[in-house]
């Protein structure tokens, strides 16, 4: 009998550690943070699909400027609706170098974009997390687990599965593109580590927007005037459009990086090269490549790993 009763507990509590992990895995509260930057990166990729489509006919300087500057008209207005109250003084600094940073960063990936694939332009991108962990680290003092770095590992594997297998028949990726990506990609990175830093000071996500935008667009403004050229009005509203696809995504990646740490959340990165596919095959005829394929299977369980808990 004593043995029956030490095996059924055994098993008992077996199954209640189970149960605990099936928990910590699907927890709302774990999972909120995953899949508000998931749906984030979607947003920004449709944003940056859109981008493309005109940055033949401009210069990166002129579509950056008049991005940030919609992108600002739209928060501004979302800043008067909720009326969230002033930023803290001590972070104001922080906040103008992070708009800085962003300036930076956008327009860097909009020259990416207009000789380079979304796909490619995306895949470049990816840098980024590299750069994101050891800052975390650094700054944050952030403690990656194992299964943290094995994500990154994974992501990185997937990336250079699709740079090896893709790319234009004949045609390799321009040197210059690639170079704007790595600058876009590590000013990218470091924005992401102030925009974890600044969440943590309980700043309101509307004004971590509002200053990225608003110091982008003041700070691109000679230089977008300097390149100007007359642009149609369904050019106009297709910035537009776009600008206010990025503020939404923009505020669910500050709310999801108010709520999780950076070190988890970054390699969520990596599904971007997922919807970027699906946008140059839909939208700009590019097939999919089965380097790409098999590139986004390493990226997808290297997002699942990183959910985990």
């Amino acid at each position: 009998m004593a043995g029956r009763h030490d095996a059924s507990r055994c098993s008992y509590l077996s199954n209640l550690r189970c149960l605990r992990r099936v928990h910590r895995f699907t927890s709302p509260l774990r999972a909120k943070p995953i899949l508000l930057c998931v749906v984030a990166v979607g947003l920004l990729t449709l944003m940056n699909g859109l981008i493309k489509e005109i940055s033949p006919h401009y210069d990166p300087l002129q579509i950056a400027f008049v991005r940030y500057v919609s992108g600002s008209i739209a928060i501004a207005a979302i800043l008067a609706a909720v009326r969230p109250g002033w930023p803290a003084r001590e972070t104001l600094t922080l906040n103008l170098v992070r708009g800085g940073l962003g300036a930076i960063s956008g327009t860097t990936f909009f020259y990416a974009l207009s000789v380079l694939s979304l796909a490619d332009a995306f895949t470049v991108g990816f840098l980024a997390p590299l750069f994101v962990a050891p800052l975390a680290m650094l700054v944050l003092k952030e403690r990656p687990r194992g299964i943290d770095l094995a994500a990154l590992a994974l992501g990185f594997i997937g990336m250079l599965i699709i740079v090896r297998g893709g790319g234009d028949a004949g045609n390799g990726p321009s040197l210059f593109g690639i170079a704007m990506g790595v600058i876009s990609a590590a000013t990218y990175a470091i924005s992401l580590i102030m925009l974890r830093f600044l969440a943590q000071k309980n700043d309101r996500v509307e004004w971590l927007v509002m200053f990225m935008h608003g110091v982008s667009a003041i700070l691109l403004a000679p230089f977008g005037l300097l390149v100007w050229r007359s642009m149609p009005t369904e050019h106009a509203v297709l910035v537009a459009g776009a600008a206010i696809i990025g503020v939404c995504a923009h505020l669910m990646m500050a709310k999801a990086f108010s709520q999780g740490e950076a070190s988890r959340l970054v390699p969520i990165e990596y599904t971007a090269l997922i919807y970027a596919a699906a946008i140059d095959y839909a939208w700009f005829g590019r097939p999919v490549a089965t380097a790409t394929l098999l590139g986004a299977a390493a990226i997808i369980l290297g997002a699942l790993l990183a959910s985990r808990r």
